[in-house]
């Protein structure tokens, strides 16, 4: 094929756009299928917007938020320990769980969560079972799964000692 080098400039130009096209139609289909951003957001127990004011377990200990740091009653755990429970509790990401299983509804560790955009308080059971941590937004009526290990991050051995 004898071309001008304008014209071969303009098929380079051509071919590189059909093969940015190809790259974003396959990209879509990969990404819209499995993952959207509503599901990733949705796997955190509250939406990147949504701010946390108090934490209540059982009636017993009483996080509440004082500016931009936290305070407990009774002081159960210090400054830094109540920034990385609360960083915890906003931060980790679990899996919905489709067919909830039957728990006794006496064994779960209640948490009332008050939120700076919501009238009505989130009331979270927390199951811990032997493999891992299962939370039931009675609110929503949306039951998470997350590794077991997230527990003692939501919930220090501090609190239980108040």
């Amino acid at each position: 094929m004898k071309l001008s080098r304008a014209g071969w400039n303009n098929v380079i130009i051509f071919s590189v756009m059909a093969f940015i096209l190809l790259i974003n139609v396959t990209n879509n289909k990969i990404f819209s299928g499995s993952e959207s951003a509503s599901e990733v957001e949705q796997a955190t127990l509250f939406a990147a917007h949504e701010t946390i004011l108090t934490l209540t377990f059982s009636h017993n200990v009483v996080i509440e938020r004082i500016g931009k740091n936290w305070r407990a009653t009774p002081a159960v755990l210090n400054e830094q320990a109540l920034e990385q429970m609360m960083r915890s509790w906003k931060n980790s990401e679990g899996d919905t769980v489709k067919s909830p299983p039957v728990i006794d509804e006496k064994m779960a560790l209640v948490v009332n969560i008050e939120l700076a955009d919501q009238t009505e308080p989130y009331t979270l059971n927390l199951f811990a079972t032997d493999t891992e941590l299962l939370i039931h937004n009675r609110t929503t009526q949306v039951w998470k799964s997350f590794p077991l290990v997230i527990f003692s991050q939501l919930v220090p051995n501090e609190i239980f000692s108040a």
